[in-house]
């Protein structure tokens, strides 16, 4: 039965009591000054969450085992201290004590004073890499802002909307739908990053037209603020530079702008877009950096030159496309992912090709993360559609075998990220090929299909190529 007297303070004294020692040896064992220490016991002094830290160890129990009974003594029961306050959501953020974060700061909310303190530590979190603990607090300052039209409140909202991405679509369309709204009052360098993360999540949705008016805001502010900054007098007011050369977002603009061309079949519209972003004659920045940047762009310009010709119906130059992105491992996939498309097409072969990349395919469906500079919703989004055209060209060519085990799967990659266009298209050509499966392949379709009908039940892992 857990002790009516359950303190931190009573903890200690209980462990000093059964290990039969005094508080000037546990002073000594935990590194804490014995003065300091008779003085926590006796309540007349607060602990630290360094102190804390030490205590811990010193009773040798896991870091962070009394933080809930701390929150509750020291935030639930006494004023807040921010002294206090700070670190403790520091450290438990390190520790993924969430349950404590979620604890401690909702006692805040009534308290404007303290969103400024919070954002700060989420901003913190956020750098880092801590996006969960930092989401928390995000929300929090957000919640507790939400009538106010301040520029803290748009940057929470969009720091929420990045933490909040997944692998499932669904839910990245509902963040994107909530932050769009806020998009506007972010500061001039923020918004520019906003607009592409924007841009990249409807494209990644296939919402074309979304997808569209972003990436032309993000052209229209970009070009906005380059004139501003080389071509007329200092603005007034403080200017924060965006993360990368202004220019490239105006290229990054017309790339999109290009690809979305593309995707609608407008490839002459896509050809001009290319054009403007091959055409770098008006950068005025010559730094190591913007060199480095200018040469990405041209770069994307050759491939994608090569790609539209191909998307065209100009199979002439697929062996010279090869031969150029094969060199360049970032691009290959998303080539592939074409030549695939205009191979189903135009009906044309392109066996050789695929069996000289099939260990990077395979590689692929191992890996999570970013290819280049696709962002993961994007590359999964592609990924899936690209095995359900290869499953598609080898149907065509009745090699039912390669074509199923493409297809299942894309059918297991698209119900981890909830697409359920895609899905729907691997059932049906599925079903169209039943009657030629074995009955192994048909337990392994069923067995998927199982757990999309009864999501609860344990998770597809693993892939389901075998060599």
């Amino acid at each position: 039965m857990e002790p009516a007297d359950k303190t931190i303070s009573a903890e200690l004294i209980r462990y000093i009591k059964k290990e039969n020692i005094s508080i000037s040896s546990f002073a000594d064992k935990s590194g804490i000054n014995s003065g300091t220490l008779s003085r926590i016991i006796n309540g007349n002094q607060s602990i630290s969450v360094s102190h804390l830290d030490l205590i811990t160890r010193a009773m040798n129990l896991e870091e962070g085992y009394f933080y809930t009974l701390y929150a509750d003594e020291c935030f639930m029961q006494s004023s807040l201290d921010w002294r206090r306050l700070g670190p403790f959501i520091m450290r438990c953020a390190e520790l993924g004590k969430l349950q404590c974060i979620d604890q401690v700061i909702g006692m805040t909310m009534d308290n404007l004073s303290y969103s400024s303190l919070l954002f700060d530590s989420a901003e913190t979190l956020y750098q880092n890499e801590n996006k969960e603990a930092a989401l928390i607090i995000f929300k929090t300052v957000a919640e507790s802002e939400k009538y106010q039209h301040a520029e803290r409140l748009a940057l929470c909202q969009y720091r929420i909307f990045t933490c909040s991405l997944s692998q499932d679509q669904e839910n990245n369309l509902e963040c994107a739908v909530q932050f769009e709204s806020y998009v506007s009052r972010l500061s001039e360098s923020e918004q520019l990053d906003a607009l592409k993360d924007l841009t990249n999540i409807f494209l990644s949705l296939r919402k074309w037209n979304k997808a569209r008016y972003y990436a032309q805001e993000m052209g229209r502010i970009s070009r906005y603020l380059y004139e501003q900054k080389n071509y007329r007098k200092k603005r007034n007011g403080k200017y924060i530079e965006p993360k990368k050369p202004l220019f490239g977002y105006i290229l990054y603009s017309d790339l999109l702008l290009g690809a979305i061309s593309a995707e609608n079949g407008d490839y002459e519209q896509a050809l001009y877009y290319l054009s403007c972003y091959e055409d770098q004659s008006w950068i005025i920045e010559t730094d190591e950096l913007a060199e480095l940047t200018k040469n990405q762009f041209r770069e994307w310009a050759i491939g994608n030159g090569y790609l539209y010709r191909l998307m065209t119906g100009n199979t002439t130059i697929l062996d010279e496309y090869v031969e150029y992105i094969s060199s360049r491992k970032d691009e290959i996939l998303r080539a592939l992912f074409k030549i695939v498309q205009a191979a189903n097409y135009y009906h044309f072969d392109i066996d050789k090709y695929l069996e000289r990349f099939e260990d990077l395919i395979s590689d692929q469906l191992e890996l999570s993360g970013t290819i280049g500079s696709y962002t993961v919703h994007i590359m999964d989004d592609r990924f899936a559609n690209f095995l359900t055209d290869v499953g598609l060209y080898y149907l065509k060519k009745d090699n039912i075998k390669k074509g199923f085990k493409y297809i299942l799967e894309s059918l297991v990659i698209s119900f981890k990220i909830n697409n359920t266009a895609n899905m729907v298209r691997c059932c049906s050509m599925i079903e169209n090929i039943r009657h030629k499966l074995d009955n192994s392949n048909l337990q392994k379709y069923a067995a998927i299909m199982k757990e999309v009908y009864n999501p609860d039940e344990e998770k597809i892992s693993g892939t389901l190529i075998h060599h």
